[in-house]
Order: structure tokens, then sequence, then C-alpha cells
């Protein structure tokens, strides 16, 4: 009964503790920009997804470089996005934070089409 007791008061104290704030290294890409780089790589997914209109129609070439394109567009290299990548999934809060941005800029963007018509 005790171990169970001791077993008890662990997960509460653990589900209790406050998380402590990450600290986003120099190397990472800042959250805003991640954002404004997912909103593109989303946007591209979409289009060839969908086979709406082609990546070209929306200024975006229709092979394999689109994506390397898009980090060119915000003058960001492949590894130091892929490790954005990976750090930002490590941290869920983060990322999280992340795509708050990303649905928000889509959402936007969504209306703006949408007013269009």
């Amino acid at each position: 009964m005790k171990k169970a007791l001791c077993l008890f008061a662990f997960i509460l104290l653990a589900a209790c503790t406050e998380e402590l704030p990450v600290e986003i290294p120099a190397t990472i890409l800042p959250k805003e920009k991640m954002a404004d780089v997912l909103v593109d790589v989303h946007i591209i997914e979409a289009t060839m997804n969908l086979n709406v209109m082609s990546p070209a129609s929306v200024g975006i070439p229709s092979n394999i470089s689109a994506s390397i394109d898009v980090l060119k567009k915000h003058q960001v290299t492949k590894p130091q996005y892929d490790s954005s990548f990976v750090f930002y999934t490590q941290h869920p809060k983060l990322l999280s934070d992340v795509y708050e941005k990303v649905l928000n800029e889509l959402s936007k963007l969504q209306a703006k089409v949408a007013n269009d018509k």
C-alpha cells in the first residue's frame, strides 16, 4: 500500500510541475520565420495534392525543387530547416505556437481568396 501511495504522489507531483520555458538556440529558425516557411510548404502541398491548379500557376515549379525554392525565398538552408523542424517536433509546446501562427496565416489567405471571388 505504501508503494502505491508513493507512486500516486510521484504521478501527482509530476503532473503538477510547471514546464520550464525552452530557449530556442540561435541556429534554429525563430517561431515566426518557421511559421512563414511552413505556410508556403503547406500551400505547395495542398496545391499539388488537390490538383486544383498547377503549381506553376501560383508561381511554384511543378517538380521536386519546389521545396528548395521555398527555402530560397525565405533565405533558409535545407540543413537549417531540417534541424529547426526536428527541434520544434521535440518541443510540442513550441510547435503548437508555430502552428497557431501557420493556421492564422492560412485562414487569412483563405478569406482573401474567398473575398476575391
